[in-house]
């Protein structure tokens, strides 16, 4: 029998309550989330387990709650560089043990055993990076068992006897919700187990419980949501916990703009988590029709870009077209473009449109004694058609808020061609007017950098 109840997200202010400081930042560590675990292995509701460590000797932790017979297993990081869920995990533990949600615990820790690994990879996030300290990727070690992690992650799973599976990555800034110009700032997936991508029982309790998570981010955020590529995928960890009669979903936390440390996607991870083991506890979820599921249009990937630049005119062998730019951020310094030609189908997250402006190379200035840079100075020197420096850069005094590019390789030429550096001027009848260095745009005529970088 099926037990009545309201799934209620979270409020907002609630949230800010539970939130973890110190977590807002583009890439978290085992030494961020250290003295949080430490903090709650302190409460009785919470029971610690270090199940192994890293390649490099980290500690990895499982944390068990509650006695309920339906057991769910959540894990976030590993993949070194996808932290969001980390924090939002860190919420989570939060929540769970704050004294004034005693009544919303007693609602599933007796139906629910719940058991988190948070970081599973810590060697990866100490490094920034996807793999371990192998060089391998742990999501595609489901199989061959050849990393510590894998190997912990697998074990902890057959011993616990997990029902439910919550796999939390996160994705890149590309993605747009099906054929919209929205980013996809949660994306959810129930993985087929096979390459017929059947829907077994099992399955099918991931799409339903997928459908409670729809209902709540449409709530939250409408039109931010998207489906993963279901793909079977035999190698991955989500695929194969789903082969082994699992019901897996997993969450993926995408952009959302002017985000980039992804707090908003955070806030949802959190909200998604607290509703699940409601919905688990009181299998609320099984009131759902897979309709809910199917309805969730896929991710259409490579759809967003960080800038574009529409209807800039180029010629090449007196041959005149009016084009796109697609720029992607790499680094601080570095921008490249990526694509040329029509984009009409893209978004951005910043974009400019440059009818009536023409490509212009950026000439390089050489420093042969020294050069003081105020904002005056270099708006100056990109009129006269410079771009970017060469020489030797310590005769360079930067006083400047633009990007400065010193000797800068494989920037495009006589026209913009992809993966070249997304430095050059747009100009027209009057001079150069525009600059774009490194992917931001300068207009010269107010001396402003026209957006900040990133999402």
């Amino acid at each position: 029998m099926v037990q009545a109840m309201t799934l209620t997200p979270i409020t907002d202010q609630q949230y800010q309550q539970y939130q973890q400081s110190g977590l807002d930042k583009p890439q978290l560590t085992y030494s961020d989330i250290a003295p949080i675990l430490a903090e709650h292995g302190k409460n009785a509701l919470f029971s610690f387990t270090q199940i192994g460590q890293s390649v490099q000797g980290t500690p990895i932790w499982q944390i068990d709650i509650g006695t309920g017979e339906t057991r769910v297993l959540a894990w976030s990081q590993m993949h070194g560089d996808e932290s969001t869920a980390t924090a939002a995990l860190m919420d989570f533990l939060n929540f769970i043990a704050a004294d004034e949600q005693a009544d919303w615990r007693q609602q599933w820790l007796s139906k629910v055993q719940l058991r988190i690994i948070p970081m599973l990879n810590p060697d990866g996030a100490a490094a920034g990076n996807r793999l371990n300290a192998m060089g391998i990727d742990i999501n595609r070690d489901a199989k061959a068992l050849q990393t510590p992690e894998g190997r912990l992650l697998m074990q902890a799973a057959k011993q616990f006897k997990a029902q439910f599976a919550l796999n939390l990555h996160d994705q890149n800034r590309f993605y747009s919700v099906g054929d919209s110009d929205k980013t996809t700032t949660i994306s959810l997936l129930a993985p087929a187990f096979n390459v017929s991508k059947d829907i077994d029982a099992t399955r099918h309790k991931a799409m339903q419980l997928i459908g409670d998570m729809h209902d709540l981010v449409q709530q939250q955020l409408p039109g931010y949501l998207g489906k993963y590529n279901d793909t079977y995928s035999v190698r991955s960890f989500g695929d194969t916990f789903a082969g082994m009669g699992m019901s897996t979903v997993l969450i993926e936390s995408g952009a959302y703009p002017k985000d980039d440390n992804r707090q908003v996607a955070r806030k949802l991870n959190a909200q998604l988590l607290i509703m699940s083991v409601q919905s688990i506890g009181s299998q609320a979820y099984a009131k759902q029709s897979l309709d809910t599921y199917h309805a969730i249009p896929f991710n259409r990937s490579d759809a967003i870009k960080d800038v574009l630049v529409n209807n800039l005119t180029i010629t090449v062998a007196k041959q005149q077209a009016q084009v796109d730019l697609a720029l992607e951020f790499k680094s601080p310094q570095h921008a490249v473009i990526t694509e040329v030609g029509d984009l009409c189908i893209n978004s951005a997250y910043h974009q400019f449109d440059a009818t009536g402006l023409s490509y212009q190379q950026g000439k390089a200035y050489k420093l042969t004694a020294a050069l003081t840079l105020d904002n005056a100075r270099f708006i100056e020197l990109m009129r006269q058609g410079y771009s970017h420096f060469s020489g030797d850069a310590a005769l360079l005094s930067q006083q400047t808020e633009f990007p400065v590019l010193v000797n800068p390789r494989g920037l495009a030429k006589q026209a913009p061609q992809r993966h070249h550096g997304a430095t050059f001027l747009l100009a027209n009848e009057k001079g150069v007017q525009f600059a774009m260095l490194a992917g931001q745009l300068v207009n010269l005529s107010t001396g402003q950098v026209m957006y900040p970088r990133g999402t």
